[in-house]
């Protein structure tokens, strides 16, 4: 198995998923007279981060310590999981509760998309391995 090939895959596949998820924030907007380009953007923005990020460092655990793969997948998950918490907490102390509440659900659904993603992707790559 390419490494290098599953990994700029995974990176592909992310930017996909993030661009119909906008796509489909973008008519919910126009459907219900929604802001959320903020929610969006702050969706898209750490969405983007973790999925390149956990791309790249799956290339390095991958050509170097093989071993680890399940350990990675497990502290990228849990790594997802804090840093959504801290963005959630951020926006809590910023916003008010009507724009809170519009931010959690779009938030949200980005990072159950890409949390499906992530499981579906890199449980075909590991029983490869």
């Amino acid at each position: 198995m390419n490494i290098n090939k599953e990994s700029n895959k995974y990176i592909v596949q992310s930017i996909a998923l993030c661009c119909l998820l906008t796509i489909c924030g973008f008519v919910a907007m126009q459907v219900w007279s929604l802001d959320l380009l903020s929610a969006i953007i702050v969706s898209v923005c750490f969405i983007l981060v973790i999925e390149v990020a956990s791309a790249l460092v799956f290339r390095w655990v991958a050509t170097k310590h093989s071993d680890m793969i399940p350990t990675f997948i497990t502290g990228v998950s849990g790594l997802r999981f804090l840093a959504a918490l801290v963005v959630m907490a951020v926006w809590y102390v910023l916003s008010d509760r009507t724009s809170m509440m519009q931010f959690i659900v779009v938030f949200l659904i980005y990072y159950m998309a890409s949390l499906i993603h992530h499981s579906i992707f890199f449980s075909r790559v590991s029983s490869r391995l």
